[in-house]
């Protein structure tokens, strides 16, 4: 068409759409327009409609075809938009195009891709989606994720947005040319799998995924681009209506969703999709559905009714071309789309790769039938439900594959689908999040309900209960629900502020209602739980937890004194005196840690008086004077702790005499064999302490057999073998040390094979490599002690990057380090050992920068000090003399002024107090070598 019948078609276009429907057909009618011009207008109005539920933008708006930018009076090639001048058109949308640009104002050469949005569509909702993208890009601050640079507003308003320029091939063009084999290609997936976890738990998702959005440079690194049509699972940024997505024609169905071509709601799981149809891709060489992609109707059908073929089945199919840009990823913008008149993209290198046979590596159907069949075909499932739970869950199991571990994708059998309830009560944590946000609005609705007239009263206090009981069954509820999953933490960290801000005010109106008060007290410990509970996953913010539990004793001991009669308001009383035990435990400090303790004791002693038979008054009462003797045991105090693990034996024994066939009863009265043997064996009475710990598994053992899934026994046997094992250790009986701590590890890895997504099971299966690593290192086998802490540490990383926030996670990473450190040095190999101490004390400083209170980390902290001196000392020996000895000295010191702080604090034991003076010797030795 005519420039000058497309203006034409505008002005005829702004005036009907001014007009009420029924008087559109009578205007066009009037206006003598010629049949071409007719049928344009009819069709862009058409458009109208159908977008109308959308963002109410007209069907001019939408058009990119308005003016031609060949006219060179339209070219922006040349021009300067902040300190960008336009170099070259890298690609184009309906709403925008994406420019090559450099930097002009002398600071430094740099090029960038300049998003702007086109003059036309200058509107303020699409400047809203602009400003959106620009938010969105500013919070993913990720390697594997394109950058946000500048963004601003030219003079006639216009925004833009200058990124990262990613100088690379599209990831399926990048695997063929570079030739990569199947592990390369699965390896440099899971990168990218990596980046959309990052942005998931960042709450956006994608929803364009596909191979020319993952550009991989020349250093093999891919980078995630375009994030102009990302959905925010959040209320922090207002998001634009999902389904104008869909309708402005960014959506790729090759890649696309079932949800995303039903118009139904976007979640991480729709990036799953598109994740699993593009690994399809690079394994297989084929899309899905791609013989379908010809015809928009067939492929919207095969999407959402057709299962995929195998993608190993693909592999044999003849191979096709590679398509240009436009023909392998059609956009749904109306059928006028392909109409005459439409301007074709900009030739790009990429483009012209895609349209020839380039190289490739030939793999096996074979190689990808069972595992990575099942595993591509679970991300491609039809519900969104039945798919991986997260992109890292997805990799995850790439991994186990790699590794020739079991998978946790199945084939779509009977039993998976009976599975669908329990994943679907796993469901996205962002969801949640957004529901609280409601309860939130709702309770500051019900708060100001509640100064409403006297005739308003009755309604609004009604209310207030009603989102009271909602927002506590969200706490108490949902939240333990989450507490497990990996990932979860930053969710969790989001629902600790929140739920603070509403406890707070609640608090403020709970006045004298005692039941409100004991959900505060529930809310407020629940909330302590999440900041720093050491027996679960926790934000490591034990200042915040303490805090809470505190306002938690102050309500409850407030109930118990006004109710005396009521014993289950002094047994919850008791409930938070152990938290706040456990807590101080964790930090290391001694009196305040006894004295919650003993108040809980004498607590419960007061209970049991009144009810002397109560099973369950007396099954908790056993295990807090265990808990008691274990503060006792970490103190070295082994007598007095045996005192309390005796009590301790006597109620369990009865308490299974009672009910023996109760489970936890069973494994209550098992555990404490173990705890006495331990305490008996560091008190020198070996034979005895054999000899409990031996009766604890004639009946742990026979109970795990029992309950092969129930994760809490199979911990408490993995425990007891890892206390055998470290009598044995400690005994120099290192082959039966090696023994045990093996069954320890493989009674944790039953675990993972039986739930791999267990974050507890994790973490044991790392400290079991780490355990059996150090007893191997003592008993002279130290290469193969490097391989298993290195295997520990991998474990140990993992759960730092499944929750960034686990502060036990980050002790546990610089802890092992520590341990390979350890080992390099006893086989005299310095260099490395000296690398990883280094490396050790960086991570220390981490963690105790996050928990200053953290007296473990201080203590290792310290030692690492003295070894990476150590080191130093014995490196002088052949080079850097003076300077080698110097370095040692000055780290001698500071792990001695460390451990001195610890010591003059009360937190050192015996054991300490003697390497103090070990040190001492090293150094003065050290200063005569100095002289």
């Amino acid at each position: 068409m005519e420039a000058e019948n497309w203006k034409k078609v505008k002005e005829i276009l702004e005036k009907t759409l001014d007009l009420e429907i029924s008087k559109r057909e009578d205007f066009l009618n009037s206006a003598n327009l010629s049949p071409e011009i007719r049928a344009e207008v009819e069709s862009l109005l058409t458009f109208e409609t159908e977008s109308e539920d959308l963002m109410h933008l007209s069907a001019v708006e939408f058009s990119k075809d308005f003016f031609d930018e060949d006219d060179p009076k339209n070219s922006i090639f040349g021009q300067t938009f902040g300190v960008y001048k336009v170099i070259s058109e890298l690609g184009y949308g309906g709403m925008g195009a994406v420019y090559l640009a450099t930097r002009t104002d002398g600071k430094f050469n740099q090029k960038v891709a300049l998003k702007l949005l086109k003059r036309e569509m200058n509107t303020a909702a699409l400047r809203r989606r602009f400003r959106q993208e620009r938010e969105i890009l500013a919070s993913l601050e990720h390697p594997n994720i394109a950058r946000l640079l500048d963004a601003g507003t030219t003079e006639d308003n216009i925004p833009y947005i200058a990124m990262e320029y990613v100088e690379g091939l599209p990831i399926d063009d990048f695997c063929s040319k570079n030739r990569l084999d199947l592990s390369q290609r699965l390896d440099l997936f899971r990168e990218v799998c990596a980046a959309v976890d990052f942005a998931h738990r960042n709450l956006i998702v994608h929803r364009d995924l596909k191979p020319s959005n993952i550009l991989v440079n020349e250093e093999g690194k891919p980078k995630l681009l375009d994030f102009g049509i990302s959905k925010i699972l959040s209320n922090e940024i207002a998001p634009v209506n999902s389904a104008t997505v869909t309708k402005l024609g960014v959506m790729t169905p090759s890649y696309a969703s079932p949800e995303q071509l039903q118009s139904k709601s976007v979640t991480t799981a729709t990036d799953i999709y598109s994740l699993g149809v593009i690994l399809y891709e690079l394994l297989s060489g084929h899309r899905p559905f791609e013989t379908k992609e010809d015809n928009l109707k067939e492929i919207y059908k095969a999407v959402l009714e057709t299962d995929p073929p195998l993608p190993s089945s693909m592999v044999e199919t003849v191979s096709r071309e590679f398509k240009t840009a436009t023909e392998a990823e059609t956009v749904i913008i109306s059928e006028k789309a392909n109409s005459p008149g439409k301007r074709k993209p900009v030739e790009t290198e990429a483009n012209k790769m895609r349209r020839t046979n380039l190289p490739s590596v030939k793999l096996s159907s074979n190689s990808l039938r069972g595992d990575l069949d099942n595993i591509i075909l679970k991300a491609l499932r039809k519900e969104p439900e039945r798919r991986y739970r997260s992109a890292e869950n997805f990799s995850e199991d790439i991994k186990r594959h790699l590794k020739g571990l079991p998978v946790t994708a199945r084939p779509n059998t009977f039993s998976y689908r009976a599975e669908k309830f329990f994943n679907r009560n796993k469901a996205s944590v962002v969801a949640g999040m957004l529901i609280f946000l409601a309860i939130v609005g709702g309770i500051a609705a019900t708060f100001w309900q509640a100064r409403v007239a006297q005739a308003e009263r009755v309604k609004a206090e009604n209310r207030f209960n009603d989102v009271r009981t909602l927002a506590n069954s969200f706490i108490l509820e949902f939240s333990p629900k989450i507490e497990n999953l990996p990932g979860s933490l930053p969710a969790r960290e989001l629902l600790v502020k929140r739920a603070l801000e509403y406890l707070d005010n609640l608090s403020k109106e709970a006045g004298d209602d005692s039941e409100l008060q004991k959900e505060l007290a529930a809310a407020y410990e629940k909330v302590g739980d999440l900041q720093g509970n050491p027996g679960n996953p926790n934000l490591g913010d034990s200042k915040g937890a303490i805090e809470s539990y505190e306002k938690v004793v102050a309500v409850r001991e407030k109930l118990a004194a006004q109710n005396p009669e009521d014993l289950t308001a002094k047994v919850a009383l008791v409930d938070i005196y152990e938290r706040l035990g456990s807590v101080y435990v964790f930090n290391n400090d001694l009196k305040k840690r006894y004295d919650y303790y003993d108040k809980a004791i004498n607590l419960m002693e007061q209970i049991l008086a009144r009810q002397p038979e109560n099973f369950e008054y007396r099954a908790k009462f056993a295990e807090l004077l265990r808990k008691k003797g274990l503060g006792h045991a970490n103190d070295q105090e082994y007598k007095k702790a045996l005192e309390f693990y005796e009590r301790a034996r006597e109620i369990n024994k009865k308490l299974y005499a009672e009910k023996p066939d109760e489970p936890e009863i069973v494994e209550q009265y098992g555990y404490i064999f173990t705890s006495i043997g331990e305490a008996q064996a560091w008190d020198t009475d070996l034979e005895n302490g054999m000899k409990n710990l031996q009766k604890a598994l004639e009946i742990l053992v026979p109970l795990t057999e029992k309950y092969p899934n129930n994760s809490a026994f199979q911990r408490s046997l993995m425990l007891s073998y890892i206390k055998i094992a470290e009598i044995y250790e400690d005994s120099e009986a290192y082959d039966k040390s090696t023994e045990f701590f093996t069954k320890a590890l493989e009674a944790s890895q039953q675990q993972i094979n039986a739930d791999p997504q267990n974050f507890q099971a994790k973490r044991d299966v790392a400290m079991a490599y780490k355990k059996l690593g150090q007893t191997l290192d003592w008993a002279g086998k130290s290469l193969e002690s490097v391989e298993k802490l290195k295997i520990a540490l991998e474990g140990f990383q993992e759960i730092v990057r499944l929750d960034p926030n686990y502060a036990e996670g980050a002790y546990d990473v610089a802890n092992t380090r520590f341990s390979l450190g350890e080992t390099y040095a006893t086989i005299k190999n310095y260099q490395p050992a000296l690398e990883t101490f280094l490396a050790a004390q960086s991570e220390f400083k981490t963690v105790l920068e996050k928990n200053p209170l953290n007296n473990f980390a201080r203590r290792m902290d310290a030692y690492n000090s003295t070894r990476i001196a150590f080191c130093y000392e014995n490196l002088a020996e052949k080079t850097n003399r003076s300077q080698y000895l110097q370095k040692a000295e000055e780290n001698y010191r500071t792990g001695l002024e460390k451990l001195y702080n610890l010591r003059n604090e009360g937190k050192l034991s015996k054991y300490d107090n003697g390497q103090i003076s070990e040190l001492e010797k090293q150094l003065e030795t050290l200063k005569k070598k100095i002289g």
